[in-house]
């Protein structure tokens, strides 16, 4: 597996006692706020790194309980079980002594020697990631391709193209890492994308008007390439709350599903 490519910088700086956000951090909705890509960032860094077992399967959930600041954050794990295939921990990421951030992550120990017999149904995958990934011209921002599937410009990294309902995909080989200096693990780099859900789930030709409150990451195995991607597999909504989810892929298939749950944001919506 080719060495990812990751920028200098991070979302976080290490501190006495936590974590101190950095300008990769600042969140689209406001200004003085973390976005939810750096809080899962370090919180799957975190989880991953007090999981006494090896791990091919996970199930991390985040709820982003408040609103944050630019305050030093802290984090706070608790191990609630582990046995010889399974780890469960929890984490809270807390901001001014208040959780602005709960998690939990079930990490599933790999068997090769138990395999399961039968076939059960599965939806055949036809996403094709694009060769080239632009690099981007601001040094903070992941140099992520958009797919509008359908359109002219299928693959590309001007956002303007894809002002439209069509289907959204993304694929980018740089990640910006949880801590500045710090190389991130597949596990954490997954993560990091997935809380993207909401963005290629809910954005539409009036640009993105709903704001997640959770993201949840289901994978059957772990990355093995630089390249990820993730496609909506489509957004159901209602009286302001709309729920979508996406499939994970890296260069050599499905790694496994998200889903996240959003409320309407028509005041503060993220256009492109």
């Amino acid at each position: 597996m080719a060495n990812a490519v990751e920028l200098a910088t991070g979302f976080f700086e290490s501190i006495d006692g936590g974590f101190a956000a950095l300008e990769a951090a600042r969140g689209p909705w406001r200004p003085d706020s973390i976005g939810g890509q750096a809080l899962t960032a370090l919180a799957a860094r975190e989880l991953e790194q007090h999981c006494p077992i090896e791990s091919a399967g996970c199930r991390l959930t985040l709820d982003f309980v408040r609103p944050t600041t630019f305050d030093a954050i802290q984090a706070r794990t608790e191990l609630i079980r582990s046995s010889a295939r399974l780890t469960l921990l929890h984490l809270d990421l807390i901001q001014s002594d208040h959780v602005v951030v709960r998690a939990s992550a079930l990490f599933v120990r790999p068997l090769e020697a138990d395999q399961a017999e039968g076939d059960a149904w599965t939806p055949t995958p036809d996403f094709s990631h694009p060769g080239i990934v632009v690099d981007p011209a601001v040094p903070t921002t992941p140099a992520s391709m958009i797919s509008s599937a359908g359109y002219p410009n299928d693959w590309s990294a001007d956002f303007a193209d894809h002002r439209n309902n069509a289907r959204k995909r993304m694929w980018t080989t740089t990640m910006i890492p949880a801590i500045a200096g710090e190389k991130s693990t597949p596990f954490t780099r997954v993560a990091t994308l997935a809380e993207a859900t909401s963005f290629v789930t809910n954005w539409s030709e009036a640009g993105v008007p709903f704001i997640n409150a959770d993201v949840t990451l289901n994978l059957h195995r772990m990355p093995e390439s630089d390249g990820l991607g993730l496609e909506s597999n489509g957004q159901h909504a209602a009286a302001g709350v709309a729920v979508g989810s996406a499939t994970v892929y890296d260069e050599f298939g499905v790694l496994g599903v998200t889903s996240v749950t959003a409320v309407a944001n028509t005041h503060r919506q993220v256009h492109f």
